[in-house]
Protein backbone atom coordinates (compact mmCIF):
# COMPACT_ATOMS: atom_id res chain seq x y z
CA UNK A 1 0.00 0.00 0.00
CA UNK A 2 1.44 3.62 -1.31
CA UNK A 3 0.42 5.93 0.99
CA UNK A 4 1.10 9.64 0.38
CA UNK A 5 1.53 12.68 2.26
CA UNK A 6 -1.08 15.46 1.61
CA UNK A 7 -2.29 19.12 2.59
CA UNK A 8 -5.68 19.12 4.97
CA UNK A 9 -8.99 19.37 2.91
CA UNK A 10 -9.34 22.81 2.60
CA UNK A 11 -12.57 22.22 0.80
CA UNK A 12 -14.02 21.37 4.41
CA UNK A 13 -12.08 24.03 5.98
CA UNK A 14 -13.56 26.39 4.09
CA UNK A 15 -16.94 25.23 4.25
CA UNK A 16 -16.98 25.15 8.13
CA UNK A 17 -14.97 28.05 7.88
CA UNK A 18 -17.90 29.90 5.94
CA UNK A 19 -20.47 28.39 8.81
CA UNK A 20 -18.48 29.93 11.44
CA UNK A 21 -17.98 33.03 9.81
CA UNK A 22 -21.58 33.08 8.94
CA UNK A 23 -23.19 31.77 12.37
CA UNK A 24 -21.99 34.16 14.53
CA UNK A 25 -23.22 37.65 11.33
CA UNK A 26 -26.85 35.49 12.17
CA UNK A 27 -26.38 35.15 15.98
CA UNK A 28 -25.89 38.79 16.52
CA UNK A 29 -29.13 39.48 14.51
CA UNK A 30 -31.08 36.63 15.47
CA UNK A 31 -30.26 37.54 19.19
CA UNK A 32 -30.22 41.19 20.08
CA UNK A 33 -33.49 41.44 21.00
CA UNK A 34 -33.03 38.94 23.49
CA UNK A 35 -29.67 40.23 23.96
CA UNK A 36 -31.58 43.84 25.30
CA UNK A 37 -33.81 41.83 27.41
CA UNK A 38 -31.55 40.05 29.42
CA UNK A 39 -29.27 42.85 29.89
CA UNK A 40 -31.96 45.17 30.89
CA UNK A 41 -31.34 47.48 27.38
CA UNK A 42 -27.36 47.76 28.05
CA UNK A 43 -26.10 45.49 25.33
CA UNK A 44 -26.96 43.89 21.85
CA UNK A 45 -24.26 42.30 21.54
CA UNK A 46 -24.38 39.45 25.27
CA UNK A 47 -25.02 36.04 23.59
CA UNK A 48 -22.99 37.41 20.48
CA UNK A 49 -20.11 38.20 22.89
CA UNK A 50 -20.51 34.94 24.64
CA UNK A 51 -20.18 32.85 21.68
CA UNK A 52 -16.69 34.84 20.43
CA UNK A 53 -15.89 33.91 24.29
CA UNK A 54 -16.59 30.36 23.66
CA UNK A 55 -14.39 30.17 20.28
CA UNK A 56 -11.22 31.10 21.52
CA UNK A 57 -10.35 27.26 23.50
CA UNK A 58 -12.10 26.10 20.25
CA UNK A 59 -10.08 27.61 18.04
CA UNK A 60 -6.80 26.29 20.54
CA UNK A 61 -8.66 22.97 20.62
CA UNK A 62 -8.72 22.79 16.70
CA UNK A 63 -5.00 23.93 15.69
CA UNK A 64 -3.99 21.05 18.40
CA UNK A 65 -5.59 18.40 17.09
CA UNK A 66 -5.84 19.77 13.06
CA UNK A 67 -1.78 18.57 13.58
CA UNK A 68 -2.02 16.22 16.35
CA UNK A 69 -1.64 12.26 15.40
CA UNK A 70 -5.25 11.16 14.87
CA UNK A 71 -3.82 7.93 15.66
CA UNK A 72 -2.87 8.34 19.35
CA UNK A 73 -6.41 8.66 20.14
CA UNK A 74 -6.85 5.05 19.61
CA UNK A 75 -4.76 4.40 22.77
CA UNK A 76 -7.15 6.88 25.01
CA UNK A 77 -10.36 5.26 22.97
CA UNK A 78 -11.64 2.94 26.32
CA UNK A 79 -9.94 5.80 28.90
CA UNK A 80 -11.96 8.27 27.27
CA UNK A 81 -15.38 6.39 27.29
CA UNK A 82 -14.96 5.41 31.19
CA UNK A 83 -13.81 9.14 31.59
CA UNK A 84 -16.83 9.85 30.49
CA UNK A 85 -19.09 7.64 31.79
CA UNK A 86 -17.87 9.10 35.64
CA UNK A 87 -18.94 13.02 33.90
CA UNK A 88 -22.27 11.31 33.24
CA UNK A 89 -22.44 10.42 36.64
CA UNK A 90 -21.27 12.88 37.90
CA UNK A 91 -23.17 15.51 36.43
CA UNK A 92 -26.65 13.14 37.47
CA UNK A 93 -25.78 13.88 41.17
CA UNK A 94 -23.95 17.28 41.43
CA UNK A 95 -27.71 18.63 42.21
CA UNK A 96 -29.50 19.91 39.25
CA UNK A 97 -31.88 22.72 38.32
CA UNK A 98 -35.71 21.42 37.88
CA UNK A 99 -35.30 18.04 36.24
CA UNK A 100 -32.65 18.46 33.90
CA UNK A 101 -29.28 17.41 34.53
CA UNK A 102 -27.29 18.08 31.37
CA UNK A 103 -24.44 20.65 32.22
CA UNK A 104 -21.43 20.04 34.47
CA UNK A 105 -20.23 22.74 36.46
CA UNK A 106 -16.28 23.07 37.36
CA UNK A 107 -15.85 26.69 38.74
CA UNK A 108 -16.60 29.30 36.08
CA UNK A 109 -16.45 26.13 32.86
CA UNK A 110 -19.54 24.84 32.15
CA UNK A 111 -20.78 22.22 29.19
CA UNK A 112 -22.91 19.48 28.42
CA UNK A 113 -21.52 16.15 29.39
CA UNK A 114 -23.62 14.44 26.25
CA UNK A 115 -21.64 16.25 24.11
CA UNK A 116 -18.45 14.50 25.06
CA UNK A 117 -20.54 11.45 25.06
CA UNK A 118 -20.84 11.74 21.62
CA UNK A 119 -17.86 12.45 20.85
CA UNK A 120 -16.17 9.50 23.13
CA UNK A 121 -18.41 6.69 21.97
CA UNK A 122 -17.54 7.46 17.95
CA UNK A 123 -14.10 7.36 19.54
CA UNK A 124 -14.30 4.67 21.02
CA UNK A 125 -16.56 2.39 18.41
CA UNK A 126 -13.71 3.23 15.78
CA UNK A 127 -10.97 1.72 17.69
CA UNK A 128 -13.26 -1.42 18.42
CA UNK A 129 -14.37 -1.92 15.05
CA UNK A 130 -10.35 -1.06 14.19
CA UNK A 131 -9.17 -4.19 16.72
CA UNK A 132 -11.86 -6.43 15.76
CA UNK A 133 -13.09 -6.53 12.03
CA UNK A 134 -12.87 -9.65 10.84
CA UNK A 135 -14.88 -10.73 13.73
CA UNK A 136 -17.75 -7.87 12.89
CA UNK A 137 -20.12 -10.61 11.64
CA UNK A 138 -20.98 -12.64 15.04
CA UNK A 139 -23.35 -11.29 16.82
CA UNK A 140 -21.34 -10.42 20.17
CA UNK A 141 -18.62 -9.36 18.94
CA UNK A 142 -20.32 -7.48 16.07
CA UNK A 143 -22.78 -6.09 18.37
CA UNK A 144 -23.40 -7.23 22.05
CA UNK A 145 -19.57 -6.54 23.42
CA UNK A 146 -19.45 -2.71 21.64
CA UNK A 147 -22.93 -1.86 23.38
CA UNK A 148 -22.41 -3.31 26.28
CA UNK A 149 -19.45 -0.75 26.38
CA UNK A 150 -21.60 2.10 25.52
CA UNK A 151 -24.95 1.49 26.78
CA UNK A 152 -24.28 2.82 31.09
CA UNK A 153 -23.33 6.12 28.93
CA UNK A 154 -26.40 6.35 26.83
CA UNK A 155 -28.57 5.32 29.99
CA UNK A 156 -27.02 8.17 31.90
CA UNK A 157 -27.63 10.50 28.91
CA UNK A 158 -31.27 9.41 28.57
CA UNK A 159 -31.79 10.02 32.32
CA UNK A 160 -30.93 13.75 32.53
CA UNK A 161 -33.42 13.31 30.72
CA UNK A 162 -32.01 14.07 26.96
CA UNK A 163 -34.20 11.68 24.61
CA UNK A 164 -33.14 13.59 21.54
CA UNK A 165 -29.40 12.93 22.12
CA UNK A 166 -29.88 9.84 22.98
CA UNK A 167 -31.65 8.69 20.04
CA UNK A 168 -28.81 10.38 18.07
CA UNK A 169 -25.95 8.96 19.58
CA UNK A 170 -27.38 4.98 19.08
CA UNK A 171 -28.33 5.68 15.98
CA UNK A 172 -24.59 6.81 15.01
CA UNK A 173 -23.54 3.75 17.06
CA UNK A 174 -25.62 1.52 14.79
CA UNK A 175 -24.77 3.01 11.90
CA UNK A 176 -20.79 2.93 12.39
CA UNK A 177 -21.49 -1.13 13.73
CA UNK A 178 -23.15 -1.96 10.13
CA UNK A 179 -20.49 -0.06 8.35
CA UNK A 180 -17.73 -1.91 10.21
CA UNK A 181 -19.35 -5.12 9.46
CA UNK A 182 -22.06 -6.19 11.72
CA UNK A 183 -24.67 -8.13 10.15
CA UNK A 184 -28.16 -6.41 8.80
CA UNK A 185 -30.54 -8.94 10.45
CA UNK A 186 -28.39 -8.34 14.12
CA UNK A 187 -28.69 -4.29 13.29
CA UNK A 188 -32.32 -4.42 12.41
CA UNK A 189 -33.00 -6.50 16.22
CA UNK A 190 -31.72 -4.25 17.89
CA UNK A 191 -33.11 -1.24 16.39
CA UNK A 192 -36.29 -2.99 16.97
CA UNK A 193 -35.67 -3.80 20.62
CA UNK A 194 -34.41 -0.15 20.70
CA UNK A 195 -37.57 1.66 19.41
CA UNK A 196 -39.93 -0.61 21.38
CA UNK A 197 -37.85 0.59 24.81
CA UNK A 198 -38.27 4.09 23.98
CA UNK A 199 -41.67 3.36 23.15
CA UNK A 200 -42.29 1.64 26.70
CA UNK A 201 -40.57 4.48 28.07
CA UNK A 202 -42.40 7.26 26.60
CA UNK A 203 -45.53 5.30 27.51
CA UNK A 204 -44.55 7.15 31.29
CA UNK A 205 -46.56 9.92 31.42
CA UNK A 206 -44.18 11.62 33.32
CA UNK A 207 -41.43 11.50 30.56
CA UNK A 208 -41.56 15.05 29.11
CA UNK A 209 -40.90 12.95 25.45
CA UNK A 210 -44.24 11.67 25.15
CA UNK A 211 -45.69 15.58 25.42
CA UNK A 212 -43.42 16.52 22.83
CA UNK A 213 -44.40 14.17 20.20
CA UNK A 214 -48.45 14.20 21.58
CA UNK A 215 -47.99 17.79 21.40
CA UNK A 216 -46.79 17.66 17.64
CA UNK A 217 -50.05 16.35 16.29
CA UNK A 218 -51.96 19.02 19.10
CA UNK A 219 -52.34 22.22 16.92
CA UNK A 220 -53.26 24.22 20.35
CA UNK A 221 -50.29 23.05 22.24
CA UNK A 222 -47.01 25.56 23.54
CA UNK A 223 -44.74 23.48 21.26
CA UNK A 224 -46.85 23.87 17.74
CA UNK A 225 -46.74 27.11 18.52
CA UNK A 226 -42.94 27.48 18.34
CA UNK A 227 -43.37 25.39 14.93
CA UNK A 228 -46.00 27.64 13.94
CA UNK A 229 -44.11 30.92 14.22
CA UNK A 230 -40.95 29.30 13.10
CA UNK A 231 -42.89 28.44 9.44
CA UNK A 232 -45.09 31.87 9.52
CA UNK A 233 -41.26 33.20 10.12
CA UNK A 234 -40.30 30.80 6.80
CA UNK A 235 -42.86 32.01 4.88
CA UNK A 236 -42.85 35.86 5.68
CA UNK A 237 -38.57 35.28 4.08
CA UNK A 238 -40.16 34.21 0.61
CA UNK A 239 -37.39 33.34 -1.61
CA UNK A 240 -35.04 36.28 -0.99
CA UNK A 241 -35.50 36.83 2.79
CA UNK A 242 -36.61 40.34 4.24
CA UNK A 243 -32.80 41.01 4.89
CA UNK A 244 -30.37 40.76 7.63
CA UNK A 245 -31.52 42.65 10.68
CA UNK A 246 -35.23 42.90 9.52
CA UNK A 247 -36.89 39.62 11.19
CA UNK A 248 -40.17 40.57 13.23
CA UNK A 249 -39.87 36.66 14.87
CA UNK A 250 -37.20 37.57 17.13
CA UNK A 251 -39.30 40.32 18.62
CA UNK A 252 -40.45 37.29 21.09
CA UNK A 253 -42.73 35.52 18.78
CA UNK A 254 -40.53 32.79 18.56
CA UNK A 255 -38.69 31.43 21.31
CA UNK A 256 -35.21 30.22 21.32
CA UNK A 257 -34.53 32.50 18.19
CA UNK A 258 -30.73 32.75 18.82
CA UNK A 259 -30.91 28.69 19.78
CA UNK A 260 -33.04 26.15 18.21
CA UNK A 261 -34.54 27.99 15.92
CA UNK A 262 -31.97 29.79 14.06
CA UNK A 263 -32.61 28.47 11.20
CA UNK A 264 -36.31 29.94 11.10
CA UNK A 265 -34.38 33.76 11.93
CA UNK A 266 -31.82 32.53 8.79
CA UNK A 267 -34.70 31.87 6.17
CA UNK A 268 -36.67 35.06 7.38
CA UNK A 269 -33.97 37.06 6.72
CA UNK A 270 -32.11 35.64 3.70
CA UNK A 271 -35.03 33.68 1.93
CA UNK A 272 -35.43 30.07 1.11
CA UNK A 273 -32.34 30.69 -1.31
CA UNK A 274 -29.91 30.94 1.82
CA UNK A 275 -31.60 27.82 3.79
CA UNK A 276 -31.28 25.43 1.00
CA UNK A 277 -27.33 27.05 0.34
CA UNK A 278 -27.18 25.97 4.56
CA UNK A 279 -28.59 22.91 4.03
CA UNK A 280 -26.25 21.88 0.75
CA UNK A 281 -23.06 22.69 2.44
CA UNK A 282 -24.26 20.79 5.64
CA UNK A 283 -24.58 17.90 2.51
CA UNK A 284 -20.89 19.02 1.17
CA UNK A 285 -19.34 18.09 4.58
CA UNK A 286 -21.08 14.76 4.79
CA UNK A 287 -19.73 13.91 1.64
CA UNK A 288 -15.90 15.49 2.48
CA UNK A 289 -15.96 13.47 5.35
CA UNK A 290 -16.78 10.28 3.25
CA UNK A 291 -14.09 11.21 0.50
CA UNK A 292 -11.65 11.78 3.55
CA UNK A 293 -12.56 8.13 5.13
CA UNK A 294 -12.40 6.32 1.29
CA UNK A 295 -8.92 7.93 1.53
CA UNK A 296 -7.88 7.08 4.62
CA UNK A 297 -5.07 4.37 5.21
CA UNK A 298 -6.21 2.64 8.41
CA UNK A 299 -9.72 1.16 9.77
CA UNK A 300 -9.67 3.44 12.67
CA UNK A 301 -9.43 6.61 10.64
CA UNK A 302 -12.16 5.34 8.35
CA UNK A 303 -14.09 4.91 11.03
CA UNK A 304 -13.78 8.08 12.82
CA UNK A 305 -14.38 10.06 8.97
CA UNK A 306 -17.70 8.55 9.24
CA UNK A 307 -18.60 8.71 12.61
CA UNK A 308 -17.82 12.29 12.50
CA UNK A 309 -19.37 13.36 9.32
CA UNK A 310 -22.50 11.42 10.69
CA UNK A 311 -22.81 12.66 13.65
CA UNK A 312 -22.11 16.52 12.74
CA UNK A 313 -25.27 16.15 9.41
CA UNK A 314 -27.87 14.11 11.75
CA UNK A 315 -27.75 17.42 14.10
CA UNK A 316 -28.24 19.46 11.03
CA UNK A 317 -30.73 17.56 9.58
CA UNK A 318 -32.91 17.26 12.75
CA UNK A 319 -32.51 21.06 13.80
CA UNK A 320 -33.88 21.98 10.02
CA UNK A 321 -36.86 18.95 10.25
CA UNK A 322 -38.12 20.36 13.53
CA UNK A 323 -37.80 24.19 12.43
CA UNK A 324 -39.89 23.10 9.27
CA UNK A 325 -42.70 21.22 10.90
CA UNK A 326 -41.77 17.88 9.98
CA UNK A 327 -40.22 16.54 13.28
CA UNK A 328 -41.42 17.39 16.76
CA UNK A 329 -39.20 19.98 18.82
CA UNK A 330 -36.10 19.14 20.20
CA UNK A 331 -33.52 20.61 21.97
CA UNK A 332 -30.62 19.70 19.38
CA UNK A 333 -28.88 22.90 17.65
CA UNK A 334 -27.57 23.80 14.23
CA UNK A 335 -24.05 22.50 14.45
CA UNK A 336 -21.80 25.93 14.08
CA UNK A 337 -24.47 28.14 13.62
CA UNK A 338 -26.36 28.05 17.17
CA UNK A 339 -25.91 29.61 20.28
CA UNK A 340 -23.62 27.05 22.65
CA UNK A 341 -19.85 26.02 23.69
CA UNK A 342 -19.91 22.59 23.92
CA UNK A 343 -21.48 21.62 20.95
CA UNK A 344 -19.62 23.70 18.79
CA UNK A 345 -16.20 22.97 20.60
CA UNK A 346 -17.09 19.28 20.58
CA UNK A 347 -17.96 19.65 16.23
CA UNK A 348 -14.74 21.69 15.81
CA UNK A 349 -12.65 19.11 17.19
CA UNK A 350 -13.90 16.67 15.28
CA UNK A 351 -13.67 18.72 11.86
CA UNK A 352 -9.77 19.13 13.12
CA UNK A 353 -9.59 15.17 13.30
CA UNK A 354 -11.09 15.18 10.24
CA UNK A 355 -8.67 17.33 8.42
CA UNK A 356 -5.63 15.88 10.33
CA UNK A 357 -7.08 12.33 8.84
CA UNK A 358 -7.16 13.83 5.35
CA UNK A 359 -4.07 14.60 4.88
CA UNK A 360 -2.34 10.89 4.24
CA UNK A 361 -4.15 8.68 1.45
CA UNK A 362 -3.78 5.51 -0.29
CA UNK A 363 -3.61 4.84 -3.81
CA UNK A 364 -6.44 2.73 -4.42
CA UNK A 365 -10.13 2.88 -4.12
CA UNK A 366 -12.30 1.54 -1.41
CA UNK A 367 -15.10 -0.19 -4.26
CA UNK A 368 -17.12 -1.55 -1.31
CA UNK A 369 -17.45 0.48 1.76
CA UNK A 370 -18.53 -2.29 4.27
CA UNK A 371 -15.58 -3.97 6.12
CA UNK A 372 -15.56 -7.05 5.26
CA UNK A 373 -14.46 -9.98 8.01
CA UNK A 374 -11.92 -11.43 5.40
CA UNK A 375 -10.45 -7.69 5.02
Amino acid sequence: MNIKKLSQDYYLLGSVFFLIIFGLVMLFSASWVKSLEVTNGESRSYFFSSQLLKFLPGLMIFLFFSFFNYRKLQKIAILSLITTFILLLYTKFQGCNLDSCRWLSIGPISFQTSDLARFSIILFLADYIDRNHKKMISFDKGILIPLLWILPSCILVLIQPDNSTTLIIMSIALIMLFIGGASFPQILTISILGISTVGFMLLNKGNYALSRITSFFNESSVVNYQSDQAIIGLQQGGFWGLGVGNSVQKYNYLPETHTDFIFAIIGEELGFFAGMILILIYAFILIRAVQIAKKSNDIFGIMLSLGFGISISIYALINIGVVIGLLPVTGVPLPFISYGGSSFIINILMIAILLNISKSKREFKLKNWRLKVNA
